[in-house]
């Protein structure tokens, strides 16, 4: 999970999904959304539950949570880690060293 902004300083949330397909694993972007002017674990939380939700989509399926070190989810007890952690049993957590202008 990666919480950004764009060119004109909005929020935005960025879900990257990792999944397995055939012989070898595909990456694709499952979300990518505007989030409200504060930028809390809890409305990222809540972002993400609705469209799990909206797409029929399992939280047991979410196996692993990657975040960027945005101030939001940097905290043990972060709210939104809590909530993943109490909806998918087994996910665990792990931080990305990548940093997006790397990427671009």
């Amino acid at each position: 999970m990666d919480e950004s902004t764009d060119v004109v300083g909005l929020a935005i949330l960025m879900v990257i999904v990792r999944y397995p397909y055939l012989v070898s694993f595909h990456e694709d972007l499952l979300l990518c959304r505007p989030l409200p002017s504060t930028t809390t674990s809890t409305e990222i939380f809540k972002l993400l539950d609705e469209f799990f939700t909206e797409n029929s989509i399992l939280w047991d399926n979410c196996v692993d949570k990657c975040t960027d070190g945005a101030k939001a989810m940097t905290s043990k007890m972060c709210d939104a880690i809590v909530k993943i952690k109490g909806k998918a049993k087994g996910c665990s957590s792990s931080h990305c060293i990548l940093h997006r202008h790397v990427l671009a």
